[in-house]
């Protein structure tokens, strides 16, 4: 049996899924491979992430910011790459794996590194984690074995940051396996879900991400979201967040769904996804064939997912309570509108289901 080892970060939960759809894909392709996926960062990390992503969305964004030219992203790896070689160094020697992905841009350089002093001649692979623009902290490592190019944008980024073509692959945004199954999923799943739930296969439904860390002020907004129209019907992801639950769970026209972790199945019986901009829900909804409203972002992070969304016709930005309630009054009254999104969603879901199955052959064939 074979060991590939996948490192990721649990600074948010992209790169986390990003991880889990790798080990899906391949441990759907093969029986005897083992999948360790590790985050080698010490707890300071994910503590600080936490801390400024609930308290201090601007004090992110500026990190972000501040990293995101070649000087400034070089220096950031200099000083990340002692703080995790001797976790990656003790990982790859305990695992001796036969392959390493990383879907971490600061776990890229830093692995590079770890393999020259290991002399250790094991084939390693980057998968960006961006839709659209690909920050600095990315294009600084050019030695790993094969480069992933998840959408056009990031391919063609790529490219003119000097990635050798021979390396660099085009292919699609992976998901998790849940996610392809729920798309396969017949209609009558999402009416018999919906029934579950107590509500009414025939009204229009929304899939409403609030989050294991919610406040009373998204409390509010849901239930101006609810007086839009009476036909509104929303699956509210309350996550572990126990009071936002026990607030919506005798509203009507509200399913309070808490923490799990079967999530595509509620994401398939909606007839949108609304929540924050991030790329791994988005593209889970274009999986699931269902377009995505989009009310918030990180600020730098995540402001080029946005426009790629409008240049995909993959949803719509709603950033303003206002702007949510006009456009769900519009797709209840409208329901071509919706259809006519459907179609594009469609189409994009199309081909990154092409290029998504490209990533296993390529893993196979990658060589040191």
């Amino acid at each position: 049996m074979r060991t590939i080892l996948i490192l990721t970060s649990k600074t948010g939960g992209g790169h986390v899924s990003l991880a889990e759809s790798l080990r899906d894909q391949l441990q759907a392709s093969e029986e005897n491979v083992q999948i360790e996926i590790l985050d080698p960062q010490s707890s300071i990390i994910n503590w600080h992430y936490r801390l400024v992503s609930r308290y201090a969305l601007w004090l992110w964004s500026a990190e972000f910011r501040l990293m995101d030219t070649p000087l400034r992203a070089h220096i950031a790896h200099s000083i990340f790459t002692p703080m995790v070689a001797r976790a990656l160094r003790t990982a790859i020697q305990r695992l001796q794996p036969s392959l390493i992905i990383t879907t971490y841009p600061f776990l890229t350089q830093e692995v590079v590194q770890v393999l020259k002093s290991l002399k250790a001649p094991i084939p390693f692979v980057m998968l960006f984690t961006d839709p659209k623009a690909l920050h600095a902290s990315w294009l600084t490592e050019k030695r790993a074995s094969a480069v992933m190019a998840p959408t056009q944008e990031t391919y063609q980024r790529a490219l003119e940051a000097g990635f050798a073509p021979d390396r660099l692959h085009q292919v699609g945004w992976p998901v998790r396996a849940q996610f392809i199954r729920m798309a396969q999923a017949a209609e009558e799943s999402r009416i018999r879900v919906l029934q579950q739930m107590e509500l009414n296969p025939d009204q229009f439904t929304i899939f409403l991400q609030g989050g294991g860390e919610g406040s009373a002020r998204f409390g509010q907004a849901v239930e101006q979201l609810l007086d839009t129209d009476e036909r509104l019907q929303i699956i509210l992801a309350t996550g572990t967040n126990q009071a936002l639950r026990a607030r919506f769970q005798q509203v009507k026209n509200v399913y309070p769904l808490p923490f799990t972790k079967d999530i595509a199945t509620y994401m398939a019986a909606a007839d949108a996804i609304m929540g924050k901009a991030g790329p791994n829900m988005l593209f889970e909804a274009v999986t699931l064939g269902k377009p995505f409203i989009a009310t918030t972002y990180i600020p730098g992070q995540e402001e080029a997912n946005l426009e790629f969304i409008q240049q995909h016709q993959l949803g719509w930005v709603a950033l303003t309570l206002e702007e949510q309630c006009m456009l769900l009054k519009k797709l209840i009254e409208q329901r071509d509108v919706l259809q006519k999104m459907e179609q594009t969603v469609a189409a994009y879901q199309q081909w990154n289901n092409a290029q998504t199955a490209r990533i296993v052959p390529l893993l196979h064939q990658t060589r040191p």
